[in-house]
């Protein structure tokens, strides 16, 4: 087992001398037999690995949880590592989050793994999944619905933080048999998880159930299965970096909260390069989370519906937004809910508006203002025509506005200037009494039109909060 276990890092370069590496180990067979296979090797072969091992007590199964914690503290003092052991209450996680066992569990583990690593300096994070699961993952993605990238299943290397820390599973060729008759060949005597024999859980099903009659029906299933995988792997490869080329044409803007796209540049891919933009982008921003195929179409149903406004809520709080030919995929809603306003307008003077941090700056001015560079954030009016008081609100059902070809319903005016219904209630519209004089960023009315005949000039630019610049050029 550890000729095979080093030769398999050798070849793939997973684990490097010198390195300072974070193990995930639960205390069940498959771990246990992983921290002290690397301990093994790192003696034998004086690697001079720095290995700290971390534990997450789920706080699911009371005492035999707590079994846990202290079976693998001793195994680490034994095999002479550092251990990490956490203690998190998980069914509260998942009350407070809505998510389900598993992912909440991963979750919490993943961000232990990735804590430790930064706090030690690790480049690594070893995890002991093996050819077993290999299997039971690509067939829980089979019914539940994939395509070749799933079908890949786990990779052997992935970054867990870009560029600075790797997850590793050096185990993927080795069976669970192979990892049991390990462990009684060198003594240990690794925890059982009484939760792997409830059906409650769906892999448990697959693994209890409907396994055992696929090896009836063919003893090699596991074989074949795995070689599947490898020849998907390759597929996916040449497929990823493609969809990563194309990605770059149609990715407007990006950050770790939001990626937003060109519509029309993503309608023009092929349809394969389209779901796996879509799937890389939802994993970018949910941290690895596998999505479906059905979350899939469901973001390519907004994306090629006719509604611009249209939007789907996915889960771990991952929003989709059509905004006419832009589409916002984030990680939590967009636009938050904004309250209605109205106050004066300070004049001269600013005036900031609280309910959406928007600046207005007006002023008086005896001379017409050059008009080079002007933007539609800033208009000029005749100011002796503006009679009644100014004052700045949020819309209002049935407001309207006066064009010089006649008025018209402001709904109508900013459908037709394409402004994302999420963002209409920010607009903040700038009246003389009763008469809405501009809509900023939009449009201004006939109302005060500056003439040859003015002599008194009022000036007003509006400073939109940045993440909102973009909308009203959407």
């Amino acid at each position: 087992m550890l000729l095979r276990v080093q030769k398999r890092i050798k070849e793939t370069n997973m684990l490097t001398h010198g390195e300072s590496i974070v193990v995930g180990v639960s205390g069940g067979t498959d771990s246990t037999a992983l921290l002290h296979i690397l301990s093994a090797l790192n003696q034998q072969y004086k690697y001079g690995w720095q290995i700290h091992v971390v534990h997450l007590n789920h706080c699911f199964r009371g005492e035999e949880s707590d079994g846990d914690a202290a079976y693998v503290e001793d195994l680490c003092h034994t095999v002479g590592v550092r251990c990490w052991s956490f203690r998190r209450d998980v069914p509260a996680y998942m009350r407070e989050t809505g998510l389900g066992s598993q992912e909440a569990s991963r979750q919490i583990r993943y961000g232990l793994y990735q804590q430790v690593a930064e706090e030690t300096g690790s480049t690594k994070v070893v995890l002991a999944h093996h050819a077993d699961d290999q299997v039971e993952t690509i067939l829980m993605r089979i019914l539940r619905g994939t395509g070749i990238h799933g079908l890949s299943g786990m990779p052997e290397r992935r970054w867990l933080v870009d560029d600075r820390v790797e997850l590793v599973r050096p185990l993927l060729t080795v069976s669970r048999r192979d990892l049991e008759a390990y462990c009684h060949e060198v003594g240990l005597t690794p925890r059982e998880d009484s939760s792997n024999q409830s059906r409650k859980y769906q892999r448990n099903k697959l693994r209890l159930d409907l396994i055992p009659l696929m090896e009836e029906l063919n003893p090699r299933y596991r074989e074949h299965i795995l070689k599947l995988s490898r020849l998907a792997q390759a597929d996916d490869a040449y497929l990823m970096e493609e969809t990563k080329r194309v990605a770059g044409q149609v990715i407007l803007s990006q950050d770790a909260e939001k990626i937003i796209l060109d519509r029309k540049k993503f309608q023009t891919c092929d349809l394969a390069l389209q779901s796996r933009m879509i799937t890389l982008i939802l994993s970018y921003l949910s941290n690895g989370m596998e999505w479906s195929s059905q979350h899939v179409e469901a973001v390519l149903h907004v994306i090629g519906q006719e509604n611009p406004s249209a939007a789907v809520h996915l889960a771990n709080q991952v929003v989709v937004e059509r905004m006419y030919e832009h589409i916002h995929i984030s990680k939590e809603a967009t636009f938050e809910q904004v309250q209605p306003f109205a106050l004066p307008l300070i004049l001269p003077g600013t005036t900031w508006i609280g309910q959406n941090g928007t600046v207005i700056h007006a002023s008086y001015l005896d001379r017409a203002p050059h008009w080079h560079g002007f933007t539609a954030n800033q208009a000029v009016f005749d100011a002796d025509q503006l009679e009644e008081m100014l004052h700045v609100r949020s819309r209002r059902p049935g407001d309207r506005i006066t064009l010089s070809g006649g008025t018209q319903k402001l709904k109508e005016l900013l459908i037709d200037a394409k402004v994302p219904k999420q963002a209409r209630d920010r607009i903040p519209l700038i009246l003389a009494g009763d008469v809405i004089i501009w809509v900023p960023g939009v449009r201004r009315s006939a109302h005060a039109q500056v003439s040859d005949r003015t002599t008194r000039f009022l000036y007003i630019e509006v400073e939109f909060r940045e993440e909102w610049q973009e909308v009203h050029h959407a």
